[in-house]
């Protein structure tokens, strides 16, 4: 069913609820694509001879910086009612790529009801509506992984080393090439952001400030004004009362079961494209619950494909509590919430959602691994029919 062609009365209506919404971000958006905006004007300020990173909301790194350059001719005005639709044009890619990867496409009903969701689900409009970068990572991680599933691992390396360069979110899919053996694929992944880096660095003002501004800043979880907003644990526990030690010690266990259960993942074999999955989420999923910041939009790096392998037996998106943990994220439901977070800012009631559901796909993907693979189904034995003709051994034999 999933994967059957659906009418062109589904498709024209996915579309059209899709379409509807970004006009109303692209024109009546109260953000603006606030994010992107911010960005651009930062690197902007080269023209005047001015440092982007003098900008506190500049959080990229220097090999962001030419790709940032490429809108600078635009004005806000453009950029406002532009980049929305090219944010989304990335994540139909990416959600392309991931249907591509289990043998479907855009025009199955699962492609079709991934289209629509796109309009209802609040990861989704709200990265949109930000203009937040994690739009083309998440595209790119699903690409990557398309491209790793059909054995061209060098090509995957250079997809993950554009992403990195753009916004190095996707550093910790490094450990996937490693425990593929994939060592000529790991060294582009790699080289493509350290030689833009090398490159733009010195031709920037005060590089400098990259390091001694933009990296701690980073570190301690950014300021007051995103912090309501971060769904990891390092920003999530402090508000119920775990704090200081108690806090690291939990961020280093979850580091050190998220490297030991990628590990295990890799190791137990079976379909290749679910492993693939499984365990760029479980390394993904560990990174943003034991790193800062993490948003309420980071769940799409791994939504994409995981919602695609639901056509595979045994994926986590069989389980029925993937999906109840992401009714809270569905825009018409958003009332759903929790108020027992210290303070009651609506920051922190927005940010407990994805961190559930994070907890709930971290959880289901941990008890699969410890599992291992389910076994195949049995395929039984074709027996000959009556038409068919009798073996030429049996049928040269002496009666």
């Amino acid at each position: 069913m999933l994967t059957s062609r659906a009418p062109r009365v589904a498709l024209a209506g996915a579309y059209a609820l899709l379409v509807q919404e970004l006009v109303r971000i692209s024109l009546y958006g109260p953000m603006h694509s606030m994010d992107n905006r911010l960005v651009v004007d930062a690197v902007r300020r080269l023209y005047d001879g001015v440092s982007p990173y003098e900008s506190e909301r500049f959080l990229y790194p220097p090999s962001s910086v030419p790709f940032v350059l490429l809108l600078t001719p635009l004005s806000d005005r453009w950029l406002e009612r532009l980049f929305p639709w090219g944010l989304a044009a990335l994540l139909l890619l990416g959600w392309w790529a991931a249907l591509r990867m289990f043998g479907s496409g855009l025009r199955s009903w699962l492609g079709v009801a991934g289209v629509a969701a796109f309009a209802l689900f609040t990861p989704t409009v709200s990265v949109v509506e930000l203009g937040n970068w994690t739009a083309p990572v998440a595209a790119l991680m699903a690409v990557a992984l398309l491209l790793m599933g059909r054995g061209r691992w060098i090509t995957a390396g250079v997809v993950i080393g554009v992403s990195i360069a753009v916004k190095p979110m996707l550093v910790p899919i490094g450990l996937i090439f490693l425990l593929a053996r994939q060592w000529r694929a790991l060294g582009v992944a790699a080289g493509i952001p350290i030689a833009i880096c090398a490159i733009v660095t010195p031709l920037l003002p005060e590089p400098a400030l990259f390091f001694t501004r933009t990296v701690p800043f980073l570190l301690g979880g950014q300021d007051d004004f995103a912090r309501p907003y971060d769904s990891s644990l390092a920003a999530m526990l402090p508000r119920i009362g775990i704090d200081g030690v108690a806090l690291a010690i939990v961020r280093i266990a979850v580091v050190a079961a998220t490297v030991a259960a990628a590990t295990r993942r890799w190791r137990t074999g079976g379909d290749e494209r679910l492993r693939l999955v499984d365990t760029s989420a479980i390394v993904m999923i560990g990174t943003f619950l034991a790193g800062t910041p993490a948003f309420g939009y980071y769940p799409l790096i791994v939504l994409l494909p995981l919602v695609a392998s639901v056509l595979v037996r045994g994926s986590v998106a069989r389980s029925v509590w993937f999906w109840v943990a992401l009714v809270p994220l569905v825009r018409p439901l958003q009332f759903i919430g929790v108020d027992f977070l210290d303070g009651g800012h609506a920051g922190y009631r927005q940010a407990a959602k994805p961190l559930a559901w994070m907890a709930v796909a971290g959880a289901l993907l941990l008890l699969r691994t410890w599992r291992g693979e389910p076994a195949p189904p049995p395929v039984l034995p074709v027996q000959p029919t009556a038409r068919e003709p009798l073996p030429a051994v049996a049928a040269s034999s002496p009666v």
